[in-house]
């Protein structure tokens, strides 16, 4: 039997990445560990637990150690835990870019996994754009533009208590500004050069992942007031030319997309179509007419495809299962 701790199991992520195990690793020995929450007790798909104290961690007997916690959890527990010879997931951006960590989508890049013992889970929205790029890899890509509508859920529950809420000035958890019937033009923090670390992890995370060092990335990330399910405009330009069907052709055949490109009909990405599921919807490409590039649109849930069903596929891949 495995043994497996969810690290800030009480969160949006961590309750994703619960039902998830519980739903497809029934036979898994799982445990629940969180700051904030510690003694509550959480009943999910019949089975309750009782959330247990993060630094318990350091004495729990376990053979992964998910985390889908706080940059500060993962920086002090994870290398206590690999050195103890735990595998550990992480979904925060503290391991990212350090070169001996491996930056994980399966189905792009799951052989780096090799015996690690620490990978890292990429940013939610870095995700869906890298396995859409991925798909057209062959028609080499040179830039990438990318502009992102991310849902309020990937600032937390108390991001969520906002939108719902309609909380104005002084009434604020987690935003400055009111994010409901509004769109705030900046995520993370604010960087020396004018882009803020959001827009640096899109940059950074995707060259890496996709192995194009060299790959020129011009992102820009905005929040809207949608509950789940982040969506981005992309723009792909190619060394090689192209046409637009052998563009749909390729994004049609890839793993894990949903081609959704019929505007004439309404068919098109939304977060409303892609909630709750594994999937990348992409849809509205057209060739740009100023460039040998291509645009689309790019959706998926960020809770899930974008954070616990990825951090989960990494979990079946160290376990064996590449399917």
């Amino acid at each position: 039997m495995v043994n497996i701790a969810i690290v800030g199991a009480t969160g949006l992520v961590g309750e994703k990445l619960t039902q998830i195990l519980l739903q497809k690793m029934p036979r898994a020995c799982l445990r629940l560990f969180g700051n904030t929450s510690v003694g509550n007790r959480v009943v999910c798909n019949g089975k309750q637990f009782v959330v247990e104290d993060t630094e318990s961690l350091l004495t729990a007997q376990l053979d992964y150690a998910m985390f889908m916690a706080t940059n500060e959890v993962s920086a002090r527990y994870i290398p206590l835990l690999v050195a103890k010879g735990v595998t550990c997931i992480d979904n925060s951006s503290t391991f990212r870019l350090n070169d001996d960590v491996p930056l994980v989508v399966t189905c792009i890049n799951g052989d780096k996994i090799g015996t690690h013992k620490l990978i890292a889970n990429p940013n939610c929205s870095t995700i869906q754009v890298v396995i859409a790029i991925n798909a057209l890899k062959s028609l080499h890509p040179t830039k990438l533009t990318a502009v992102t509508y991310q849902a309020v859920s990937g600032a937390g529950k108390k991001a969520l208590n906002d939108l719902n809420m309609k909380n104005g000035y002084g009434k604020l958890n987690e935003f400055r500004h009111p994010i409901y019937d509004n769109v705030i033009p900046l995520i993370g923090e604010i960087r020396k050069d004018g882009f803020t670390t959001e827009e640096r992890k899109l940059t950074d995370e995707s060259r890496k992942i996709l192995e194009l060092p060299h790959l020129k990335v011009n992102a820009f990330c905005a929040r809207i007031p949608v509950s789940v399910g982040h969506s981005v405009f992309v723009n792909v330009r190619f060394k090689e030319k192209f046409n637009t069907d052998t563009v749909t052709q390729l994004l049609s055949n890839a793993p894990n997309i949903l081609l959704l490109d019929d505007p004439n009909s309404g068919l098109y990405p939304m977060p409303m179509t892609l909630r709750n599921t594994k999937y990348v919807g992409v849809g509205r490409v057209t060739k740009d007419p100023t460039d040998n590039a291509v645009n689309f649109f790019v959706v998926a849930d960020n809770l899930l495809r974008g954070a616990a069903y990825n951090a989960f596929e990494i979990l079946k891949y160290c376990l064996g299962d590449t399917t």
